[in-house]
């Protein structure tokens, strides 16, 4: 329940699911994740399991993605294989974004993760990339997304554009870029949806691998 002009109203039950799924699903990434901040598709696919046995069928979305987090130029976090992307050393990836489509809205259970890319960004490039906007998650209607230009060009934070690229999602199942998700990850992320106050503590909450993580470039 939320107060709105003294009034009571109840969220809708989606709303509820979706804000618990990004509590449970936030805390099992951020302690566990090996590639945390680049995980956009295993935490897609581990939403989508939660969420269908909620009631609630969802389709992984493959494409290009922004995200106005501050006023300035270079307050924009892009993920688009047209515009290209920063992968972690070593590894050849092609930057993109992966959510999920229920009905007519997006959502997208990453968001809470682009303070840290910008923090990693700016690690690379030596830049200083302002934050205000960083939700825990998004679930907005489609008509709500803007284009990639829109976003780039927008004079304040809070825009953000999702695009789907067809034939993106195919081409990566054809070439195995997809795995099938751990069993025993979806059973820790029900775990910690049936009970929010679960603490975790995982190999990520290690003095040395937090200090990693704030210097580790990502691809999506």
């Amino acid at each position: 329940m939320r107060s709105i002009g003294g009034r009571m109203r109840t969220q809708p039950r989606e709303v509820i699911i979706i804000e618990r799924l990004g509590h449970a699903l936030r805390k099992l990434t951020n302690s566990a994740s090996q590639n945390i901040g680049a995980d956009c598709l295993m935490q897609a696919l581990l939403a989508q399991q939660v969420l269908k046995e909620e009631g609630m069928d969802t389709k992984v979305v493959l494409g290009e993605a922004a995200w106005r987090i501050g006023p300035g130029d270079g307050d924009v976090i892009t993920h688009s294989p047209t515009t290209g992307g920063f992968a972690p050393v070593g590894v050849k990836a092609m930057a993109y974004h992966a959510w999920l489509e229920w009905k007519t809205s997006i959502i997208d259970l990453t968001t809470h993760s682009l303070r840290l890319k910008a923090a990693q960004l700016d690690a690379m490039d030596g830049g200083k990339t302002n934050v205000d906007w960083c939700p825990p998650y998004l679930f907005i209607p489609k008509w709500q997304a803007r284009s990639l230009r829109e976003v780039t060009q927008a004079l304040n934070a809070g825009v953000s554009c999702y695009r789907e690229i067809p034939g993106l999602h195919m081409a990566m199942l054809a070439n195995g870029h997809i795995s099938p998700i751990d069993q025993d990850d979806i059973r820790a992320l029900r775990l910690l949806y049936q009970n929010p106050t679960m603490v975790v503590i995982g190999p990520n909450d290690r003095p040395e691998k937090l200090q990693w993580q704030q210097h580790a470039p990502l691809p999506d």
